[in-house]
């Protein structure tokens, strides 16, 4: 499977990219009044509206971050971006290097992966996502 691998504050999270659709470099945004914490606002991508998504206040990381890209994802059918510092990049792994968490513990996490010189949480972005909707 693939992964892209990113960071948030110091720790690595990555992404299966099959729901990857691109990345690109963080733009202005316009803010949506009444929306959750999360939400950060709207963006146009090339005549999409791209829902613009705060994923550190998602998985609960607190420290203010410098935003410097955006990862592009599809899910349930529309796009949404994924607010994050720095795009490590993309890496080939084994599905079984994905060490798996108790269903009980971190839903929004598939497990970690040991990569050379840092672990990485790999998120399950749909898990993530339905918790936190409506």
């Amino acid at each position: 499977m693939q992964i892209i691998i990113f960071k948030l504050l110091d720790k690595y999270y990555a992404l299966r990219t099959d729901s990857v659709e691109e990345i690109t470099k963080y733009t202005d945004y316009t803010r949506v009044p009444n929306a959750p914490d999360w939400v950060t606002g709207l963006i146009n991508l090339r005549g999409y509206v791209v829902t613009l998504l705060d994923l550190a206040s998602l998985l609960k990381v607190d420290a203010p971050l410098e935003y410097n890209n955006i990862i592009i994802c599809n899910h349930q059918e529309e796009k949404i971006g994924l607010l994050v510092e720095e795009i490590i990049g993309v890496r080939e792994i084994e599905e079984n290097m994905v060490r798996r968490f108790k269903k009980d513990m971190k839903a929004e996490l598939l497990g970690i992966v040991q990569m050379k010189d840092y672990i990485v949480n790999v998120i399950d972005l749909e898990k993530l996502l339905t918790e936190n909707e409506g």
